[in-house]
């Protein structure tokens, strides 16, 4: 059995005296060009006023904040204001909507909330007996907005013919 003409290759030969793994030493294919694929512009401009996700976080905490400074989650209470400039602080923010299927929103205002960053884990990962868990959390309410929201994503796509 022949084997390939790499060196320390022993596999057997699949084309040209090359194994399957090496076919791209071979000298009797001409090569392809790369073609280069000009800079694809959206077609729409979908500004919600932010560039990126930091600079909607940092606008939303402060809108979040009472005449006292204070940042509550408005699902299960708690003061948020413990997590500024640590590790969890951006867990503070969910998105309402996920990211990855309802992209035109990542950085809509309306479709990211500030709240305790264990609620968010429950939203996002939960199963429904975490949610049973917690009792005093508001559930319900984050429920009825993820619905809501739906609805207007689905309306916004198609005025803005993204459908």
């Amino acid at each position: 059995m022949k084997t390939c003409k790499k060196e320390g290759c022993y596999r057997p030969v699949w084309g040209k005296g090359f194994c399957l793994s090496h076919q791209y030493l071979r000298q009797d294919k001409p090569k392809r060009p790369i073609y280069k694929t000009k800079d694809i512009q959206p077609t729409h401009k979908l500004d919600f006023g932010f560039d990126n996700q930091q600079d909607l976080f940092a606008w939303l905490w402060q809108e979040a904040k009472d005449k006292n400074g204070i940042v509550t989650c408005p699902y299960t209470g708690e003061r948020l204001n413990r997590f500024y400039n640590t590790e969890l602080y951006w867990s503070c923010f969910a998105h309402i909507l996920a990211k990855g299927k309802y992209t035109y929103w990542k950085l809509n205002p309306k479709n990211v909330v500030v709240c305790f960053p264990d609620f968010h884990v429950v939203c996002d990962q939960g199963s429904s007996l975490d949610r049973a868990n917690h009792p005093n959390w508001d559930f319900r309410a984050w429920d009825n907005r993820k619905e809501e929201l739906k609805i207007e994503y689905e309306l916004f796509k198609k005025q803005n013919l993204l459908a």
